[in-house]
């Protein structure tokens, strides 16, 4: 199915259209890559037997229910696995969607969610005891500002703040990811969360209209697989919006964040080999007039998509 260059870049558009959606329409996919939604749909069944599409999933607005959000870096080793064992056992992935091997000074990178100051200081504490058990006991926390790009989504303004109840629903509606296909059904998920089709398909309808709801996403390990994925710091303190605007634009930056740290933007990439990430590096100096950049290229990926 992939030996063919041209059915690899069929399949390569099939995938990147489903990764970015900002609605769940399977005709609107079709139409984007100039095919019918019958053949589209038998190609994702296809997909989703081969393995290449494990899942669907919601992209939520980050800033929609006021979490605290935060990646931690820190150093560890070959022979303390049970340190990712412990990460992975005790957040789940609504806490902890992103833990990555990197290369650099640090070899892991997770991205926490936390939905209070409480919890994200309870979880402090534990991570502190976590790598104060590590032989290297080096780390560095940078925590996010604002979020500007998501999954490849350009971030629109919030019109209203997401009640907790709502952020209930929406999680559960996120699990529901692993077992249905996409595009997903609302009588499915009225089905599952024991409600009914008309009001799911409202709720769904307002999120969306009040940008809690970014798009629709799919869980692959096709760009995994055959993808160099990089996390790049930039340092441009008067020209940061600059660096944002051009970013939101280039299709290879799947996320955009403003944080706490010198280098105040972070973000991650997706490129087919090397000369093509050293290509986007030289754009944006040449683009945006930045001062500097660190980057840090993913390794292992054992949570996050």
């Amino acid at each position: 199915m992939l030996k063919n260059p041209k059915s690899t870049e069929l399949i390569e558009n099939i995938l990147r259209a489903l990764s970015t959606r900002r609605y769940s329409s399977l005709q609107g996919v079709a139409a984007e890559i100039g095919l019918s939604s019958t053949w589209l749909r038998k190609q994702i069944l296809d997909m989703r037997k081969k393995g290449l599409i494990k899942s669907w999933q919601l992209v939520l607005n980050p800033l929609s229910h006021q979490q605290r959000i935060f990646f931690l870096l820190f150093k560890t080793n070959p022979n303390e696995p049970l340190v990712v064992d412990e990460l992975l056992s005790s957040y789940d992935q609504n806490s902890l969607s992103t833990l990555e091997g990197i290369t650099g000074e640090f070899s892991l990178i997770c991205r926490f969610h936390f939905p209070n100051t409480t919890e994200f200081l309870k979880s402090l504490d534990h991570l502190y005891e976590l790598i104060g058990e590590t032989g290297f006991q080096k780390y560095q926390m940078i925590e996010v500002i604002e979020a500007h790009k998501e999954n490849g989504i350009p971030i629109p303004e919030l019109k209203s703040q997401l009640k907790s109840e709502e952020l209930e629903t929406l999680l559960s509606i996120q699990k529901l990811g692993e077992t249905f296909d996409f595009p997903p059904s609302t009588y499915k998920i009225a089905e599952k969360l024991k409600d009914n089709q008309p009001t799911i398909y409202r709720k769904l309808k307002k999120w969306k209209k009040e940008n809690f709801i970014l798009g629709y996403s799919i869980n692959t390990p096709y760009w995994k697989e055959r993808y160099i994925h990089s996390y790049i710091q930039v340092k441009a303190p008067l020209r940061y919006r600059t660096v944002i605007n051009y970013c939101l634009q280039d299709e290879r930056v799947l996320n955009v964040y403003r944080t706490n740290q010198e280098y105040s933007l972070l973000l991650k990439t997706r490129h087919p080999n090397l000369t093509d990430l050293n290509n986007f590096l030289k754009m944006l100096f040449q683009q945006t007039e930045i001062e500097d950049t660190l980057t840090r290229i993913v390794l292992d990926l054992m949570r996050g998509n």
